[in-house]
């Protein structure tokens, strides 16, 4: 079962800033880093940046990423 836990700032103009990201229990997770869980410091990667580019070939995570910060975009 996969799990998805993300943690958030305070609320700006525009809505809530996600802080990180972990996922837990994801296929893609396990089969390409042999690790159950990862967690993104998104306030680490992201900064002060107004807008932010995921990229990367197919099947990297990119829509897993996206999907599970939705609540908040």
């Amino acid at each position: 079962m996969s799990e998805t836990k993300v943690n958030v700032g305070k609320a700006t103009s525009g809505g809530y800033r996600p802080l990180s990201l972990t996922l837990r229990g994801f296929k893609g997770i396990r089969s390409g880093l042999g690790r159950d869980a990862i967690t993104l410091d998104l306030e680490a990667l992201v900064g002060d940046a107004q807008l932010v580019a995921i990229a990367g070939s197919n099947g990297r995570g990119k829509t897993t990423i996206m999907d599970n910060l939705h609540p908040l975009c």
